[in-house]
């Protein structure tokens, strides 16, 4: 049996995109099945596409004679579909977006205006959702939420039959108010966060997120903090309201706190010290074939527009 056309779209984008991770980003795709796929195209072909002694993606003669072919059957490809495409391929239609309740929805919520002005003919829904089983139930198309992590134990379990992309990691930044900090006082080290009144989250899960990682910007060392927490928030907008209020310190997304950090109602702490450790902020769909026109368009586009602003 030939090489599939799958199998050569996914050789092409690997050799434009001189990577398997960044095709795997484009095609929507997990970075084992590009591995897979030109593995498979190499004992068919009983050849050596790509010359594994280099950190870069370097073509051998015969990968580079077997490119020239695909990138013409691509093309052709590609033409005689874009002839016949109609309009249900196009984005188009209802989108149900559901969002985590750790997820940084500022930062979805201000891309979204640009999206809908890109794609006229998609309207947007959006839901507050709990977890995956959850979005599940409520037939949500795409699930933004933070990557969940224990800090024991390991990962949360997902559902199988979803795809879980990587869109961009959030940045921690610890802070608090002015007014907290005149009355504490300063922090030169992150040791001195147990002398202080310090929030910390408390998950969906349950997880408490008391563990806080921070790496000297100066010698690379790092140190880890067990918080003792006066407060136990779920949620970033109860977290981030408790710290302008001068509850204490907070360790949030600094896309969750841009505001406050610009207006100067929450003041970043330990300058010589960056907070490490911030979870993935994923996209969670169906993994279907095709996927829908709209869930393509609309994770590509967080996925291009959110990578700019990490």
């Amino acid at each position: 049996m030939g090489a599939s056309l799958r199998a050569i779209d996914i050789f092409v984008a690997a050799v434009e995109m001189k990577s398997f991770a960044s095709a795997a980003r484009t095609l929507l795709i997990d970075p084992s099945a590009v591995s897979r796929a030109i593995k498979a195209l190499e004992d068919e072909l009983g050849v050596v596409l790509f010359a594994r002694s280099t950190r870069t993606l370097t073509l051998t003669d015969e990968g580079y004679l077997f490119y020239r072919d695909c990138v013409h059957i691509v093309d052709k490809l590609k033409e005689a579909t874009e002839r016949f495409r109609g309009r249900s391929e196009l984005p188009q239609g209802r989108l149900k977006i559901g969002m985590g309740p750790a997820l940084t929805k500022r930062m979805l919520l201000r891309v979204l205006p640009r999206f809908l002005k890109e794609h006229t003919n998609v309207e947007v829904v959006l839901f507050n959702v709990g977890d995956v089983a959850d979005f599940a139930k409520k037939g949500v198309d795409v699930f933004i939420k933070g990557h969940s992590v224990r800090q024991r134990g390991g990962e949360h379990p997902e559902l199988q039959g979803l795809v879980e992309r990587r869109l961009c990691r959030a940045q921690y930044v610890a802070c608090a108010s002015q007014e907290y900090l005149k009355i504490a006082g300063p922090l030169r080290k992150p040791a001195d966060l147990l002398k202080h009144q310090c929030i910390v989250q408390l998950t969906s899960q349950h997880d408490v997120l008391d563990q806080w990682h921070f790496q000297s910007l100066k010698s690379r060392e790092s140190e880890k903090v067990k918080i003792i927490p006066r407060l136990l928030a779920q949620g970033n907008d109860a977290m981030r309201e408790a710290a302008v209020a001068g509850c204490g310190i907070i360790r949030a997304a600094a896309h969750h706190i841009g505001d406050e950090l610009r207006s100067g109602a929450l003041q970043p702490i330990l300058p010589e010290w960056e907070c490490v450790g911030a979870p993935f902020i994923v996209a969670i769909y169906r993994k279907t074939r095709p996927i829908r026109p709209q869930v393509r368009a609309f994770v590509q586009f967080l996925a291009e527009t959110l990578r700019h602003r990490e």
